[in-house]
């Protein structure tokens, strides 16, 4: 095999389009869900566990309570959950952590997160989460390409 060949499949300067295409992709969800799941502790420049359990969850535990006829043990565990859930997503998109089983969660997460919404009348939450999870359907499409992996 000549010798610049070899070089060429080495060098990130030389990676194929879908290469950067999921690169890009899951640099984005991965910041995505990590600033997702922080500001679910953030209240006022503030970050704390308090700001999370007396502020998001218990706000969204009393949406859910007085929109839905969905008992307290259905969601509640979820959305106490769910912050740690983002940000360990998040974390393992970034570093590259079985990136094809994460997308698969992250997969699962965002579909959760848009019928919680759906159940709350949230169209633009809805939709918001949608585009989400087709940036993520992506992300899955070109997994194949992935070149930068911790851990596969």
């Amino acid at each position: 095999m000549p010798k610049n060949s070899n070089q060429r499949n080495g060098s990130f300067l030389f990676w194929s389009a879908e290469t950067w295409a999921f690169l890009s992709l899951r640099l984005f969800l991965s910041l995505r869900f990590l600033t997702t799941g922080l500001g679910k502790f953030n209240s006022e420049g503030s970050y704390s566990f308090n700001n999370l359990y007396d502020g998001f969850v218990a706000g969204r535990i009393e949406a859910f309570s007085n929109s839905t006829n969905l008992p307290a043990f259905l969601f509640s565990p979820f959305l106490y959950s769910l912050a740690y859930i983002e940000i360990l997503l998040g974390a393992a998109l970034l570093l590259g952590v079985r990136t094809k089983h994460t997308l698969a969660v992250t997969s699962l997460t965002l579909v959760c997160l848009a019928y919680g919404l759906m159940l709350l009348g949230n169209i633009d939450g809805v939709t918001n989460v949608g585009v989400h999870l087709l940036l993520n359907a992506a992300a899955l499409y070109f997994v194949r390409h992935n070149k930068c992996e911790l851990l596969r």
